[in-house]
Parts: C-alpha cells; sequence; structure tokens
C-alpha cells in the first residue's frame, strides 16, 4: 500500500492530523465543533470531489454552526492509497465512511458531498439508509448511463460525456503522469472554459488550485478512484427507496443539472435547489450562497425533532428551486 503524500494545510486545524483506522487502511479526517462547544449541534459530514481533498472557505461558515466532519476519501490526501485497483469502488468508499462513524462513534448524522463526494453520499444512503438524518446531493449525479440507455435523454447523455472524461483523464495520468494532467486542464480551461472567467479566483490562482493534486495525491491513487467513479453503479432505480430529507443542489451551469432536476424528482423527499452563476462544484463559484443552501436546509430538517406532532408535517417536504 502506497503512502499518502503530504499536502499543504486548508486550514490551522490541519496541524492537528487525526486518523481512524477502518478495517485495512487509514482515514484522516478532521472533527471540528462550533465555536461554542455545544456538542447538541447537529453533526454534518461532507466528503470532498475528485482530486482534490481540500475544501475552500466556505467550509468555515458550516463550522461555525455544526459539529463538522469531513476527512480524505481512500486514494486521496492523507488517507491511505491500496495498491489494488480492486480496493476502489463507490461501495467501498460508502463502507469506508460508515466505518469511519463507526470508529468516531457518530451513529447518525446530515450526510452529504459535493461530485465524487455526492455520488459516495448517495451510494451511503441506498446502503446505510439508518444512518442518514438528511441527504445533502451537491453538483453531482446518482446515475451511471447503463449501455444501450436512449440518446437523448440529457441526464443520461451528461453521464455519458463524464464516463469518458474519466477515462481520458485516468488514462492521461497513467501514461503521463499528474503534472501533465494539470498542464493540459488549465490550458484547457484558460482556452474554452467560459465560465471559469467568472470566479473570483485568478486564471494563475486557479492553475495552482489545479495543481495541488500534484502533491495531495499519488498518480495511482487518482487512476484507481476516477476508475472507480466511471465503473460506478447506477443508483437512479434505487432512488425512489431513499426516505431521508434530501436537498439536491447544483449550479445553474453544471453539466450534472439536468442529473439533478431527474433524481430530485425521483426521490420522494427532495428539494431542488439552483445556484446562479455557478458551473461545476459551486462551493468554488458561490461559496456563500452554496453554504446558505446547505445552512437553511440542515437547519429546517433540525427544526422538528423525529416523532414530535409536527414530524408527519415537516415530512410532506415541499420541492423547491
Amino acid at each position: 500500500m502506497a503512502a499518502a503524500p503530504d499536502a499543504p494545510s486548508s486550514t490551522a486545524a490541519d496541524r492537528v492530523v487525526p486518523y481512524a483506522r477502518v478495517k485495512s487502511i487509514q482515514l484522516w479526517y478532521e472533527l471540528t465543533e462550533p465555536p461554542a462547544g455545544a456538542r447538541t449541534a447537529p453533526t454534518l459530514v461532507l466528503t470532498h470531489g475528485y482530486g482534490n481533498p481540500y475544501w475552500p472557505p466556505a467550509l468555515d461558515d458550516l463550522r461555525a454552526k455544526y459539529r463538522l466532519l469531513w476527512y480524505h476519501v481512500r486514494g486521496h490526501g492523507r488517507s491511505s492509497v491500496p495498491d489494488a485497483p480492486s480496493a476502489y469502488s463507490l461501495p467501498q468508499f460508502a463502507a469506508d465512511l460508515a466505518g469511519l462513524l463507526d470508529a468516531l462513534a457518530i451513529e447518525r448524522a446530515h450526510i452529504g458531498g459535493v461530485s465524487m463526494g455526492g455520488m459516495i453520499s448517495a451510494q451511503f444512503a441506498c446502503d446505510y439508509p439508518e444512518r442518514l438524518q438528511s441527504l445533502l446531493l451537491c453538483d453531482t449525479t446518482c446515475g451511471n448511463a447503463p449501455a444501450g440507455s436512449s440518446p437523448g435523454d440529457v441526464a443520461r447523455d451528461a453521464e455519458r460525456q463524464v464516463r469518458e472524461a474519466f477515462d481520458r483523464m485516468t488514462r492521461i495520468a497513467e501514461q503521463h503522469g499528474l503534472a501533465e494532467l494539470t498542464r493540459r486542464e488549465n490550458r484547457f480551461r484558460r482556452e474554452h472554459d467560459a465560465y471559469a472567467r467568472t470566479r473570483v479566483e485568478s486564471d494563475d490562482e486557479q492553475d495552482a488550485e489545479a495543481a495541488r493534486k500534484n502533491t495531495s495525491m499519488t498518480a495511482a491513487g487518482y487512476v484507481h478512484a476516477g476508475r472507480a467513479l466511471r465503473d460506478r453503479p447506477d443508483l437512479v432505480p434505487r432512488l425512489p427507496a431513499i426516505a431521508a430529507l434530501t436537498l439536491v443542489s447544483c449550479g445553474e451551469w453544471d453539466l450534472f443539472y439536468p442529473c439533478a432536476i431527474r433524481d430530485a424528482a425521483l426521490i420522494p423527499q427532495a428539494r431542488l435547489v439552483t445556484i446562479p452563476r455557478a458551473a461545476h462544484s459551486t462551493p468554488m463559484y458561490q461559496p456563500r450562497l452554496w453554504a446558505q443552501a446547505v445552512c437553511a436546509f440542515v437547519d429546517e430538517v433540525e427544526a422538528t425533532p423525529v416523532g414530535s406532532p409536527d414530524d408527519a408535517t415537516r415530512r410532506a417536504w415541499p420541492a423547491g428551486r
């Protein structure tokens, strides 16, 4: 098993490096209390996106309100990087999260993530529904277009594009290394991605952000995790069985937006929130709007305790955009 690479700290809290043993691997995590230190604060668990295990400053808004747990998925950051490709799959990522909650004695929590983190959260919701207080699916898809699915379905078409992207990115990383992959990604973004120009960060700052994968991942971890996402289960048939109150949020310019509309329609207690002027990864484009959407959702779920006389009313969850 390869050692995880060192990575620059994103917050002062990163100077303390806790690990949890989850079966055969170690997962790095950070668990913070709100400034008041109230252990009665809701527990919110967030899983990061593919290739970049660090979060933007938008996370500070959530740290101020909730008991916040975030961690590095296997193959990423400071967590273990198993050598075998078979050690990586979406169900395995979800099982790792369940094991981390067990190690930290967290029985139930608000579970969510962005992009890859949303895929892992959806798998977790299907496999461990009893662990959910609520579900947050941000800038993601629950599906993976099966072979033979009809062209012209915009959600399935988007999933096919994403699968091709995972195949292309992992092939470049395997054959030429992460530095070359980053160079090509940065060139493409500068020359073709008009949405990136709407971000606050300059081109040079976005180049540096993309280059962090060179120090926060190994090429093997990047390839194995990417192929696990390429080959992930199609969870669309399982969505109607998700009983948890669910936030589906997505940027209006995101390739995943048609998937978000479909997934929100299939999950019985889901609310769709559209983040304006945002492409993929709304915490990068509209950090305050994303944090506000998360806080409003968690606070509303927490407002009426499960089992109270008003609980049935709360579970008549209104759709919204």
